[in-house]
């Protein structure tokens, strides 16, 4: 069959069997309609800060984490200078690959809790150090900021010359300790599409009216709050300029444009305020750290592990979307080999 006759084949497929779906129906006009728009007429990326250009020693990445819930849990004033900046990215995956995997940066190493860093940009650095590997928290389903403060005060320990990243997991979902859970479907269904239509998220649960907007951003707050002592105490232990960010907010139920619909969750290429403001707080302290340039690490390959942080993260609704990508294991960090695999995923 021609191509042509291909793809009216599988649309028709697909629109029989989601017609009467109001997710797959928004999902649609989000990903042809409101997405190139954003992308490409209004608002686009315009204005939108590249963090690596920006004058840091340390770069702390709160996962997921809107200026409006940094404020309301976190004494702004406490810091020496703090303002708003949009980001380039409505989720970590678009974030990744616009910050940092066309770049090379032999000058800086990440640690990081989220297995997108690793899949999207795992060869970008002079070290990666994946926390998420060896520290994920199977009772919590997730990695606790504890663990990725002490990676990180090792890293500057170990790399004393080096720009650092460290990206925590939290507000990110699962939210520790809350009643607020989702995660209860089988990883496997997303391969064969069988669990795209299971409510995994509280921002799946708030968008059909299972949970309130109360009960969620608390609990959304609450997950900041679990990690803030852990950044506090990081900041006290470093040296030089250190900064406070994200990398991309939530939709809490805003009205998208030029279709109203409403957000919920960090759906790729959406430029709401509530998606793309993030804090950026400052902390000047000691004497800089003298920085030099070095070498790039080698890229491994995706592994099992990778699918299944991913999931335990609520990752996954559109996994066959994505091309595989590598990830970098970190040396003097991880212990566990790298299993090749061709797992892809799409964030949610």
């Amino acid at each position: 069959m021609p191509p042509f006759g291909r793809t009216l084949r599988n649309a028709y497929r697909e629109l029989r069997s989601n017609y009467d779906d109001p997710r797959w129906r928004r999902g649609r006009i989000r990903d042809r309609i409101i997405t190139p728009v954003h992308e490409h007429i209004y608002p686009t990326y315009d204005g939108a800060i590249d963090v690596m250009a920006e004058d840091w020693d340390t770069l702390i990445v709160l996962d997921a984490c809107r200026a409006d819930l940094f404020e309301a849990y976190a004494d702004v004033s406490t810091f020496d200078s703090y303002r708003r900046v949009t980001s380039n990215a409505s989720a970590t995956m678009e974030w990744a690959e616009r910050t940092f995997s066309t770049g090379r940066f032999g000058d800086t190493v990440c640690v990081t809790a989220n297995p997108f860093i690793s899949k999207r940009a795992g060869d970008s650095f002079h070290d990666l150090i994946e926390v998420w590997r060896d520290s994920f928290d199977e009772d919590e389903r997730t990695v606790l900021p504890g663990d990725v403060a002490v990676a990180a005060e090792r890293a500057h320990r170990e790399y004393p010359h080096k720009r650092i990243v460290v990206h925590f997991m939290q507000p990110h979902y699962p939210f520790i300790g809350s009643d607020l859970r989702f995660e209860g479907w089988d990883p496997d269904g997303f391969a064969d599409g069988s669990g795209r239509k299971t409510i995994h998220t509280p921002w799946d649960a708030l968008q059909h009216g299972l949970v309130d907007l109360d009960s969620v951003w608390t609990a959304y707050g609450e997950n900041l709050a679990h990690a803030l002592p852990a950044v506090t105490d990081l900041v006290a232990t470093i040296e030089g300029r250190c900064v406070i960010t994200s990398d991309h907010g939530n939709g809490i139920g805003e009205r998208a444009w030029p279709i109203p619909i409403r957000v919920y969750g960090h759906p790729e290429g959406i430029r709401t305020r509530g998606l793309t403001t993030v804090p950026w707080a400052v902390v000047e302290n000691s004497s800089r750290r003298a920085i030099t340039d070095g070498p790039i690490n080698a890229a491994g390959s995706v592994s099992e592990q990778a699918a299944e942080r991913l999931a335990a993260l609520g990752y996954g609704e559109y996994i066959a979307r994505c091309a595989p990508t590598h990830i970098v294991s970190a040396s003097g960090f991880s212990t566990r080999p790298t299993r090749a695999g061709t797992n892809a995923f799409q964030e949610v």
